[in-house]
Formats: C-alpha cells, sequence, structure tokens
C-alpha cells in the first residue's frame, strides 16, 4: 500500500471520516485484503494504548478528535504521510491525556496535587517505505509509550536512543515493532527527553547494542516536541 493508503485505512479506524467518503473505504476494506489489515493494525493501535485490547468510549473518541489538528476539511496533498503522522502523534498524545481525565477519581484527595505535565511526542521517520515510530514520553512519570507502523526490524531489534546536546546517544531501550507499548524509563538517558533533542532508532542485535551505543545503521530519527 503506498501513503495515502496508509493515511486512509488511518482516518477509516479513527472514525476521521463520514459519509460517502466512509462508505467507500469500508467498502474497500471489504474486497481489498491489504487495506483491511491496515485499518484492523490502526484500531488495534488505539486500543492497545487505551488498554486491555478494549475498544475506547465514544467521548473518549470526541475528545481525540477534539486535538487533532485542523485539516479534516483541508485539500488532500501529495504528502499524506505526512498528515497520518500528525494524526498519529496527535492521537499518541490525546489518548495519553484523556485516558487520564477519564480515570480520575470523582473526588481528588484533599492533598494538593500538581498539574500532570503534558507528554512530549515525536515522530521518528526515515527513508520512504520503512515506516514510523510514534512516540510519547510522560516526563513527570518517566511513562515512555510508542507504536510502530510499516516497520520491520528483521531478524534485529530495534533500539530507541535519545540524543541531547552534548551529541552522546543514550539507549532508552529496546521497543517492541510489532504492538503499542507503554513502560518506565530509567537512568539518565530518561532526563535526557525534552524538548528539541533528537530520538532515534538503530538496527541492533537482538537484546539491544553490546555496547552502550549505536553499532548498527540509524533508520529512522525525530525531533521531540511539545504535545
Amino acid at each position: 500500500m503506498n501513503d495515502e493508503d496508509e493515511l486512509l485505512a488511518a482516518e477509516l479506524a479513527f472514525g476521521l471520516i463520514a459519509g460517502e467518503e466512509r462508505r467507500a473505504a469500508e467498502a474497500r476494506a471489504d474486497i481489498d485484503p491489504p487495506f483491511a489489515d491496515a485499518v484492523a493494525r490502526w484500531q488495534a493501535h488505539a486500543a492497545a494504548l487505551v488498554g486491555a485490547g478494549e475498544a475506547p468510549r465514544p467521548s473518549i473518541w470526541a475528545a481525540i478528535e477534539a486535538r487533532l489538528p485542523a485539516n479534516d476539511t483541508a485539500p488532500r496533498r501529495d504528502s499524506g504521510r505526512w498528515r497520518t503522522v500528525a494524526i498519529a502523534a496527535s492521537l499518541l498524545a490525546g489518548v495519553m491525556t484523556v485516558v487520564a481525565v477519564e480515570r480520575r477519581p470523582a473526588t481528588p484527595p484533599p492533598a494538593v496535587r500538581l498539574a500532570p505535565a503534558p507528554p512530549l511526542v515525536a515522530m521518528l521517520s526515515g527513508a520512504p517505505g520503512k515506516g514510523v515510530v510514534a512516540v510519547s514520553f510522560d516526563p513527570r512519570a518517566r511513562r515512555l509509550t510508542f507504536a510502530a507502523t510499516a516497520f520491520d526490524p528483521g531478524r534485529h531489534s530495534a533500539e530507541l536512543w535519545v540524543i541531547p546536546a552534548d551529541k552522546k546517544p543514550r539507549s532508552l531501550g529496546v521497543i517492541d515493532t510489532t504492538a503499542p507499548r507503554t513502560e518506565l524509563s530509567r537512568g539518565d538517558a530518561a532526563a535526557a527527553v525534552a524538548p528539541g533533542v533528537t530520538l532515534a532508532v538503530s538496527i541492533e542485535p537482538i537484546g539491544g547494542s553490546p555496547t552502550g551505543l549505536p553499532t548498527g545503521p540509524v533508520v529512522l530519527s525525530g525531533t521531540v516536541q511539545k504535545s
């Protein structure tokens, strides 16, 4: 599938199209197995991020949609891939923020709480056709969430690195490219994740780099931004 097909699959899965466009996309999913697989993959990404594989409630989708870039009514551009990337990044940030709000107790404890810091996001990409990895990072909890799309490291591990101003890569760990995942990051690597720094993915031996630095090719990269 090309980038425009991937975009359409994401929009159908996330309910971002309606009317005749949606009906046409649903009809295509019935007869086009690769397209149907792409729709299912995006639906699985969203369900896994919300938790326990359950579909999110309508109130969550409504809140997420409100956070998306205001470009759904704009003419489609050739750079559809980047619109897909924007959707994925917004969803990562939106799901984390909205789910936190949905799960907040109705009667908070009397202790004073600091407002949660907004997550940092990054979209890591490389050569056309190599896929993308969407990353969201909660700096206070040091919680890292990532989801890969059309990215396959083959018989190797994909390792995520943060490259701060000193240009010394620090490992954030090996990432699972088969499904979205959230995990805690420890050590000075997590402390280095901040707006403007670079995140990158390298191809390493199974289990990750044996040296503490990238040993294989860096195939994806992107800049951390505030959500």
